[in-house]
């Protein structure tokens, strides 16, 4: 799942880049413009090439990350490397409505399968130092047998044969008690590790959780920042056009949209990691990605 989660991001890459370009492209027709109109100079219409120029260089390096993304991505599934896919999903951001910290403890004793093998693990150890235990007392155990006795079917005669024991343990040269506090041990070592795991599950959970919250905030500081930069780029277009601004404002505007685009995708790269870790945490992972 992680794997998909990367290929979506290194796919999501190319496309920001890509609007880099187009962006980058457009600034250039514009200064070219202003330029020819006298209120432009050479040195910005150079600055814009060499903005187009990097916003290319990025483009080849995004593509050569989403190759690599695509390829560990056929390996995971088994798939051949030469396989062409086309992944039709995005990176969304889901909503954390009803993920608390007691609904996640609750999961994760539902749901986790280590919990569960080592929960039996810690019975079978239990019963086994009772079962030694009461070796010590004594027991009864009853018999009963019924058949035919003759040289024919006609001369038959019923045949039975019932009884009981009683076996009373006394002395077995200590091997008892050997077993007794062996089993007791082991039954200890099983109740350690439980609360043990118990213990590394809880601070998974909270782990998780408090990497998810924060994700979902990311992505509204993000979203929020890219916003801005998108107004800023428009709004320095708008003054370099009515010439009360230059290029390099401009260009500036340029830089800190591009890296608004990029905190965007890693917010929400973030985000859907960190749910796959409160899925793996709780228990819930394929249900989560279901």
């Amino acid at each position: 799942a992680k794997a998909y989660m990367a290929a979506l991001r290194a796919g999501a890459q190319v496309e920001a880049v890509n609007a880099n370009v187009a962006m980058a492209e457009a600034v250039l027709r514009q200064s070219e413009t202003q330029k020819l109109a006298g209120s432009g100079t050479g040195i910005e219409v150079t600055r814009a090439k060499v903005e187009l120029l990097d916003q290319k260089q990025r483009v080849l390096v995004a593509e050569n990350e989403r190759t690599k993304a695509y390829l560990d991505l056929l390996r995971a599934m088994g798939l051949p490397l030469g396989t062409s896919i086309v992944l039709t999903d995005q990176m969304k951001h889901a909503s954390m409505e009803g993920i608390t910290l007691e609904q996640a403890e609750k999961d994760a004793a539902t749901f986790r399968a280590d919990l569960k093998a080592q929960a039996k693990r810690e019975q079978s150890a239990r019963l086994s130092a009772s079962a030694v235990k009461f070796e010590r007392l004594p027991s009864i155990a009853g018999f009963a047998d019924y058949g035919t006795i003759g040289s024919g079917f006609d001369y038959a005669h019923p045949t039975y044969t019932y009884g009981y024991s009683i076996r009373v343990p006394i002395f077995d040269g200590f091997r008892r008690d050997a077993r007794r506090e062996e089993s007791n041990s082991l039954y200890r070592q099983e109740a350690i590790r439980t609360h043990d795991l118990k213990q590394q599950v809880e601070l998974e959970v909270r782990v998780a959780i408090d990497t998810l919250r924060s994700a979902d905030q990311q992505i509204a500081v993000a979203q929020e920042a890219l916003t801005l930069a998108e107004d800023e780029l428009a709004q320095a277009r708008r003054r370099y056009d009515a010439g009360v601004a230059n290029g390099l404002e401009v260009t500036d505007a340029q830089t800190r949209l591009a890296h608004a685009r990029d905190n965007q995708i890693s917010a929400l790269f973030r985000f859907n990691i960190a749910r796959m870790d409160y899925g793996r945490a709780t228990g819930t992972i394929r249900r989560l990605l279901d």
